[in-house]
């Protein structure tokens, strides 16, 4: 499966278009200024994390990636492409929700709450998407969502409904639904928040393995300890804005703004 996931990415690991970028990217819920002019790159096979207090945007960046929100102002690529928009001279023209759509196939989500059709087995919620989307041979859509349950650890529960399962294990069988459909980037809202502590480990275990596969992903998180091990990047955003940004290591043991320094006295 680590060769079909490789071959899902269109940019390949070290060209030169970044797999996410960010210019001036501004978000308003009514008078509310939530993102006030952000800027980051994401590169090819880069684990991306954000951290930050609650409240800071992390999640509604994260959430404008794939135009499930959309930025008020700036500009917002995914593999050099603009998102949720095409631009003819200097003007943006909105795209069409089937086309939204299209471009949103590529893109993998993970939310905190897992999301998964409570009436579909594990096996079903995995393979529903390629079926109905791609137009996938149902045989073949199966077969796929077999491999990739084997692959987060979850193959003897492929007949077992959410109902049926610990939080941990429906996660895991949400980021199988997200490759499913063989993304070239994955974005993970705080995956690992609703989970009791002792689910956690079996989740981070599947995005490590993700992670060494080359997939492009990028990660809200409050796990220390996987940005610290497994990210490439980090970003501290608190008010809507970059705080602090550069690797993992660096800013989590040595922050150069006061601001993160407050944060991470509170959270490490």
């Amino acid at each position: 499966m680590t060769d079909k996931l490789d071959k899902t990415q269109d940019t390949p690991r070290g060209s030169g278009v970044p797999m996410v970028k960010a210019e001036d990217v501004h978000k308003s819920f009514g008078h509310v200024e939530v993102l006030k002019g952000i800027d980051l790159e994401v590169k090819p096979g880069e684990v991306f994390c954000l951290i930050g207090p609650s409240g800071s945007g992390k999640s509604t960046f994260l959430r404008c990636i794939n135009h499930l929100e959309k930025i008020n102002a700036g500009r917002l690529y995914v593999d050099g492409e603009l998102v949720g928009y095409r631009q003819q001279g200097e003007k943006l023209y909105e795209l069409r929700d089937r086309e939204v759509a299209m471009k949103r196939r590529d893109i993998g989500m993970v939310f905190q709450r897992f999301n998964l059709f409570p009436h579909m087995t594990a096996v079903e919620n995995v393979m529903e998407a390629p079926v109905q989307v791609k137009g996938v041979n149902r045989t073949q859509a199966r077969e796929h969502a077999m491999q990739l349950l084997e692959r987060v650890g979850l193959a003897d529960r492929a007949g077992h409904y959410p109902s049926q399962l610990s939080g941990g294990q429906q996660q895991r069988v949400a980021i199988a639904r997200a490759l499913a459909m063989e993304p070239k980037l994955m974005l993970f809202d705080e995956p690992t928040s609703a989970l009791d502590p002792e689910l956690v480990g079996d989740v981070l275990d599947v995005m490590r393995d993700l992670a060494e596969s080359g997939m492009t992903m990028v990660v809200v998180t409050h796990e220390m300890g996987f940005a610290r091990e497994v990210g490439d990047s980090l970003v501290f955003m608190d008010g809507g804005v970059v705080v602090e940004s550069g690797h993992p290591r660096d800013v989590l043991t040595n922050p150069q703004h006061e601001r993160t320094q407050s944060f991470l006295s509170k959270v490490l």
